[in-house]
């Protein structure tokens, strides 16, 4: 079936890479493209909301927005970089990239050109490329990810030593939902590039890839600003 879907050019390498998706019925490929394109249209707005926001009033114009501006900007362009082709594939059932530098099958069975998908379908010595990848994790993920849990650690630290109960559960029932984007972003990722891959669902993979990729933006501004006192009370004026 593979083979089917193979073009080559007269040198034997591969040009062209098909996508497979979740490969599923119409009706269930067509629930998933409305799902991911209300995401990705609600992800664009709430952030774009976010940016006009902090731009225009005068009482936002604090570090810690513009931080947040730059946090929506992220999300837009991660997301739009990863969901357009995405609906892509899911509404078409099978799309395709061109691409040379490879020889064997050329059928990627996930929603995106990602990068482990890819190298499984190298026909050269992949392991130096694999390794490079686990080492950048760990400035790229583990030292981040470690450097976030120690400053929530003192922020959960400080909120014990609030005196009003209310004070404190309402500093906690907002560390908890960051944490929890925090954990859901970085846990996936961590799962995705370095937990062995051998014996792995493609479909839990493509799930993982999901929630790394496009639910965390979405919920992003939902999270870090739209909830804020200072968002809430700039959207009234």
């Amino acid at each position: 079936m593979v083979s089917a879907f193979t073009q080559t050019t007269h040198k034997g390498n591969v040009t062209t890479f098909f996508f497979l998706g979740f490969n599923n019925t119409a009706v269930y490929n067509l629930l998933l493209f409305t799902l991911v394109l209300i995401i990705y249209i609600v992800t664009i707005c709430g952030n774009l909301l976010i940016i006009m926001l902090v731009y225009f009033s005068k009482t936002l114009h604090s570090p810690m927005y513009f931080f947040l501006t730059q946090l929506s900007i992220s999300d837009i362009i991660l997301i739009t970089d990863i969901a357009p082709h995405m609906l892509h594939i899911v509404l078409h059932e099978r799309t395709s990239i061109s691409f040379s530098e490879f020889c064997g099958p050329n059928v990627i069975d996930h929603l995106f050109c990602d990068f482990n998908p890819l190298v499984e379908l190298s026909c050269s010595d992949t392991s130096r490329v694999q390794m490079e990848v686990t080492l950048l994790c760990v400035p790229v993920l583990i030292f981040p990810f470690l450097v976030i849990m120690v400053s929530y650690t003192y922020i959960v630290l400080t909120i014990l030593k609030i005196s009003s109960f209310s004070g404190r559960l309402k500093s906690f029932s907002t560390c908890s939902s960051h944490l929890t984007v925090v954990f859901i972003f970085y846990g996936t990722l961590i799962a995705a590039y370095l937990v062995p891959k051998k014996g792995q669902s493609q479909t839990i993979s493509k799930i993982r890839s999901l929630l790394y990729t496009v639910f965390t933006s979405f919920v992003n501004p939902f999270i870090y600003s739209l909830r804020n006192k200072d968002i809430k009370d700039s959207l009234k004026t």
